[in-house]
């Protein structure tokens, strides 16, 4: 039998899955820091809150996308291969079962 080939989408959900979690987070500080106005006017705004301010729910719905993207083909490539097997599977059974006969 041979080896079972990684699905490459997998890769790609760790990295956006972990960029997603980091985006998350900093964008909720962006949002406390919001709802507290007074603590926030006296400290200058860092350039990663900034940009959760500016952009946060763009970056946030980009990655989302793109999570939903990969999940739908990482779940593909795993249906075919899985279809590829058992397809395998049964040829391999079909095979024994007519040297039996024989």
């Amino acid at each position: 039998m041979s080896r079972r080939r990684r699905n490459p989408f997998y890769l790609l959900l760790g990295i956006v899955g972990f960029l997603f979690t980091i985006t998350a987070m900093s964008y909720c500080m962006a949002v406390l820091r919001g709802v507290r106005p007074d603590r926030a006017a006296a400290t200058r705004a860092h350039p990663v809150q900034q940009l959760m301010d500016r952009h946060g729910t763009a970056i946030l719905a980009g990655e989302l996308l793109v999570l939903a993207i990969a999940t739908v083909g990482a779940v593909a490539v795993d249906h075919v291969a899985g279809e590829r097997e058992r397809a395998a599977r049964e040829a391999g059974r079909r095979e024994t079962s007519g040297a039996d006969r024989s």
